[in-house]
């Protein structure tokens, strides 16, 4: 017996004085517990039935063929009851041990399952639907890069416009094992930069933003993430990062010379006091420029009121207690939300459009076809500046090397004329 001691192989029984083997956890719990008895097992049976015999097979020669009764232990957890951890949450390692399989069998299961046998995918199954069982993602992009989130900053996802290019997003990110996270920046660089501060924790495959003027905190914190980075919804020139969308500055061209052309002279451009939205105050600049050309003096025109309705109503009040004679003939609203609101209250404020006031927007939302009168305005493409800016990302995901540069491609808007703008002399 002290030989075995020695040898690591046996242990003192504290029940008169018997030894036996010293078993593994695994064998331990066969000994005391196999197929529900509650009996020890002698070393015999221990050779025939215990998966882990081998760890004694020194010994079995200078062992009795009868170590004597032990006291009975308590039987080990079947796989078909799930004992909850203390954590609360199963893990990988916990749906291994219920399925009797290994841990990287549990994740090839999720992300390569036509490499599990049919016979195994069947319990694996059985245990995740006991368990409720969810992968932990992060885990999952960090060993596999396949897969993960891509983080998507909107500057207002409440308005129907950005709702569609958030869905040409998700089309895509869905086809391709992508899931799509939204933060909502208000128009603010500083919302932004949070929003980004939080997605880089997250560990993001990818970022779409829907602007190109950042914080300089955010300008620091994208240089540093080495993921694709898509500038989503405008143009700009020299920006380091892929770019879809249309120039601003066009599109307020656009509407400057579509009332230019109709021999409209006084001509003004509305802004609402959301002074951090750069993208209306582009198009005004657009505006202006146009102006410039045809040899009239731009007139841009801000509220006080931040918010659209608010705006408007200041809007049409300061227009309606100018003189005629020098009162705009035409008004560009920065969005259709403004030009609908003006379209609304015009009558209250004793001004007719468009016989006294010609008027467009920007955006092309759903009510503007159907006010009275119409309303002409730009009508960009969200759902296919959505898409393709998610392209773009599954394209620089997969390639093998690092692309010549950042892509700009340009998805053109269209001038929607309806009644509202016709230029009544």
């Amino acid at each position: 017996m002290r030989a075995a001691r020695r040898r690591g192989c046996m242990r003192v029984s504290p029940w008169k004085g018997r030894c036996q083997p010293r078993l593994g956890r695994g064998c331990y719990r066969l000994h005391f517990g196999i197929a529900g008895e509650m009996k020890p097992v002698t070393l015999p049976e221990c050779i025939i039935r215990c998966a882990n015999w081998s760890t004694h097979q020194p010994i079995l020669g200078s062992m009795p063929t009868d170590p004597g009764p032990v006291p009975p232990a308590k039987p080990a957890a079947t796989r078909s009851r799930a004992s909850r951890p203390r954590s609360g949450t199963y893990t990988v390692h916990d749906v291994a041990r219920m399925a009797g399989v290994s841990s990287v069998t549990v994740s090839r299961y999720f992300n390569e399952p036509q490499k599990v046998s049919e016979a195994l995918r069947t319990r694996l199954a059985q245990v995740i639907e006991q368990t409720g069982y969810v992968p932990n993602q992060v885990a999952r992009i960090l060993a596999t890069n396949q897969g993960g989130v891509v983080g998507a900053v909107m500057q207002n996802v409440t308005s129907p416009t950005f709702a569609d290019m958030v869905r040409g997003m998700m089309d895509v990110a869905e086809r391709n094992d992508l899931q799509l996270l939204l933060a909502n920046s208000h128009f603010s660089r500083d919302s932004e930069a949070r929003a980004l501060r939080t997605f880089a924790g997250w560990h993001p495959r990818a970022l779409i933003l829907t602007r190109g003027d950042h914080s300089p905190e955010s300008d620091a914190l994208l240089a540093r993430l080495k993921v694709p980075i898509v500038e989503a919804w405008e143009v700009h020139a020299g920006r380091p990062f892929h770019q879809v969308g249309f120039s601003q500055q066009v599109v307020g061209r656009m509407l400057a010379e579509h009332f230019v052309g109709q021999g409209a002279l006084r001509i003004r451009f509305v802004l609402n006091g959301a002074v951090e939205d750069g993208r209306a105050t582009r198009r005004s600049e657009g505006y202006a420029q146009a102006m410039h050309d045809a040899g009239l003096v731009p007139d841009v025109w801000r509220a006080r009121a931040s918010d659209d309705v608010g705006a408007a109503r200041e809007a049409m009040a300061a227009l309606a207690a100018m003189p005629p004679g020098r009162r705009p003939r035409a008004v560009i609203f920065a969005n259709d939300n403004m030009a609908i609101t003006a379209i609304l209250c015009a009558h209250s404020h004793g001004l007719a459009i468009p016989g006294d006031l010609a008027v467009a927007g920007f955006g092309d939302a759903p009510l503007a076809a159907v006010t009275t009168p119409s309303l002409t305005t730009v009508r960009p493409d969200p759902y296919a500046i959505g898409s393709r800016a998610m392209e773009i990302v599954v394209a620089s995901l997969h390639a093998s090397t690092a692309s010549a540069g950042p892509q700009v491609q340009e998805i053109a808007c269209d001038l929607v004329i309806r009644e509202s703008s016709r230029v009544v002399r």
